[in-house]
Parts: C-alpha cells; structure tokens; sequence
C-alpha cells in the first residue's frame, strides 16, 4: 500500500531538473594531450577547470555521465558556511586551525556569491539564513554555547528559544533553533549550469559520456589518462569525483564513503501554507544524525530530504519514509501531493572532513560530507591554483584517515545507521 500522495506527472527525478536538465554534449573529438586532465564534471571539476583555463593551462574534463549528473544537480540548494563537524568540536580538534579552516568555508560562501554576482549566473541565489533546530532538550541548552563559538569565528548567530520558534519554523517537533543570516538558498542545477558556461567560454574542453578507465604516472611525473574513446597525455590529473569515486585511483576511493541521501519536492503550495511552515523561507536542517533538511523552492514548493538508510534502499521506500517525516514534522502539510523524488550519493569520509591533497602525484579534493555547494566550489578554485603553482595552506595538509578491510563495499553502514538511529532516539 503506498503512503504518500502522488501527483499527476509525478517523476522519480530531481525537480531542479524541470528548468535545468543535465544536457548531452555534441560528440567532439578528444585530444590526445592536455596540461590538466580532471576527472569529474561536477562544480569541484567545473570550477577548477575554469580557473585553470583563466590562469592560461589547457585543460580537459571528464564526465561519465553528463556534466552535472550527480550531486550537482540533485542537492538541496542550500549554502552554508562550515562542516559536518560543529565549531566547537572543530576548535577542540584542531586548535588555531580549526579557526582557519572554519574561515575557509566563510570564504567559500563568498566565492560562491561573487562567482554568482560577477558573472551574472541566473540561479534564484537569495540570502535566505539557515535555522539549525535541536531535536533534544539538552542539545537545546548547548547552543548558546555554539553562538558564542561563532561569535568568536566572526559569524553572528542568535540562539531562537522553543517559546519563539513559531516566528521561524511552523512545528512543534523543536526545543531550540541557532538562526545564522549568513546562509543562503539556490538552484543548484541552473549554478552548475552557470559554472559550466564559465568554464566553456574561458576555453576548457569539457567531455561527457567519456569515464575515465586508468591513470598511469609516467617518468618524469606527467600522466596518461586512459578513457573509452582513446588515452590524454597530461601534466597534472584531478580526481573530483566525490560520492561517485570508483577504484580509478585505489588509495582515494577507500577513504571516501558514497551515502545515500533523498529529497522530495511537493506541488506548489498555496502562499499561507508555505508561510505557515516556513514564514521566513530560511534552509532548515535539525540536529539528528538521520538529519532532516528542508526548505521551500522558489515556486513555494516544500522540499523535504534526508538520509533515509545508510544501507542501500530504493527511491520510493525513501519517498515515504520522507512523507512521513515531512507531515510528522508539519501536521499542516498532510495531504499535499508528492510530484518528485530522487537521491544521490553523498560523499562521507571518516573524520567527516572534506580533503584536498595528492596521492601518486594526482590530485584530489573530494569528501564534502553534505555541505558540498560552498566548498566544492572552493575546492576546485583551490585545487585549481595548487595545480597552478600557487602552495596549498598548510591546515589542509592533513591525514586523510580509512578503515581497515575498506575497499569498495561500505559493508559497515548498516552497522553504523543502526547506533545513530539508537543515539537519535536515546
């Protein structure tokens, strides 16, 4: 029996694509050499191509699939500074570098505003404020404590106590929020579209359908890039390839875990229902580790995802697993239909930090942990210039852990999803 509501033209295929569908490229001919060869045409491999191509390098992009498959086109839009990991736990870890790392991604959200502004990307971008929701009393008693800790890190935040909540966030699920302003929303499809531009009209070659088999150093430390239309010679390789890495560079693929995440979108909902909900329209993410996420389009639909199982599931069992969520957490919104649902893969890593660095002279930057928009963006820029000449900041010089007996099945996810499922509830 299904459970959640359907609408006419329902599809199983991210909404972000009604306006911006991945577009098959004209089939060119490959070259057989190139500065850089980059593996991976989402916004890390795109940005760092046309950074490159400006700084002058001949480069050349290649995507599996179209440019833009994957989490470039099926995240939820939101843009927001710092990681997986809270501030004070990144202070508590890292010391002084956990402040400069936690700069980093303040100075992502700019470059993804001013790559927006400069170059006139039409991709709905509004500063919209992110709302982080406690779904426990005591994680409600810590965040002025975190409001503090960004105060300290340069970013104004306001702790929104349970008996206020109703101004922000229409439910009555919450004991506390964290509002940070300097946040924002957008269409990540129509701005991965837009960086695609960028990089074309700078002069990058830019290859879909064409995955990349094998990477070969040879002497002298330049590299042949083997694909399924014939071998690149190239001075530097990138791997950008994020939750889709495959065994192409084995010593990667181990230390980054693909997970599954889920989104649907609802029909578009009257004025005084999206008002209800989200009087606001901030990005809304609450403070489980099955972590729901959610905000309204700019057609004033709900988009509603998480992480509906570690363990690999299907597209329709996420779908009312996430229905279910949605009307749990907004009794206001049963009824309303579904009109898409999708996922993709997340690309975890075991300290849930994203890496940039080099193994057997490629260069890689990938393990964005679900805060992939601002620093993907940076990433490929930073990347970009490394691979450029410029030197790489020292607090990103950091050991990228594994795990023992890891290599391409994630055979301990059902373990994990099983203790954070038990943390959520205790």
């Amino acid at each position: 029996m299904r459970l959640t509501p359907l609408a006419p033209g329902y599809r199983e295929e991210p909404y972000w694509w009604r306006d911006a569908p991945p577009v098959r490229l004209p089939e060119a001919p490959l070259p057989t050499e190139a500065d850089v060869v980059i593996i991976g045409g989402g916004y890390t491999g795109i940005m760092a191509a046309a950074r490159l191509a400006w700084r002058g390098r001949s480069v050349t992009v290649l995507e599996k699939n179209e440019l833009g498959w994957g989490a470039s086109s099926r995240n939820g839009g939101m843009v927001l500074p710092g990681f997986k990991s809270d501030p004070g736990s990144l202070l508590k870890r890292y010391g002084d570098d956990g402040r400069l790392l936690f700069q980093a991604t303040l100075d992502a959200l700019a470059l993804v505003e001013e790559t927006i502004r400069v170059n006139q990307i039409e991709c709905q971008y509004f500063r919209s404020g992110q709302l982080f929701l406690a779904h426990k009393p005591a994680l409600a008693r810590q965040l002025d404590d975190e409001a503090h800790i960004l105060g300290q890190l340069g970013v104004t935040a306001r702790v929104v106590p349970r008996v206020e909540l109703a101004s922000e966030v229409g439910t009555s699920l919450y004991y506390g929020g964290l509002l940070v302003e300097r946040s924002g929303g957008l269409h990540p499809a129509k701005y991965f579209a837009g960086l695609a531009q960028l990089a074309r009209d700078r002069g990058a070659h830019l290859y879909d359908h064409t995955p990349a088999t094998a990477v070969e150093c040879r002497r002298g430390g330049s590299f042949a890039v083997s694909t399924s239309r014939g071998q690149i010679s190239a001075g530097h390789v990138l791997l950008a390839t994020n939750g889709y890495s495959d065994a192409i560079i084995p010593s990667v693929r181990r230390r980054v875990i693909p997970i599954g995440s889920y989104i649907i979108a609802t029909e578009p909902l009257s004025s005084e229902l999206a008002r209800s909900a989200i009087p606001n329209r901030r990005m809304l993410i609450d403070s489980k580790n099955f972590l729901y996420y959610w905000r309204l389009s700019a057609d004033d639909r709900m988009l509603f995802g998480g992480r509906a199982s570690f363990a690999p599931t299907t597209i329709d069992r996420a779908r009312d697993w996430l229905y279910a969520a949605m009307t749990r957490v907004h009794p206001q919104l049963r009824g309303v239909r579904v009109e898409h649902a999708w996922g993709g893969l997340v690309g975890f890593t075991f300290d849930r930090m994203p890496h940039i660095g080099r193994r057997k002279g490629v260069t890689f930057a990938l393990g964005y942990c679900g805060t992939g928009i601002a620093m993907a963006t940076y990433f490929g820029q930073l990347a970009a210039d490394w691979i450029a000449g410029d030197e790489l900041p020292a607090y990103w010089r950091r050991p990228f852990p594994s795990m023992p007996l890891y290599r391409e099945r994630a055979w301990f996810l059902p373990a994990v999803g099983w203790y954070y499922r038990a943390l959520d509830r205790l």
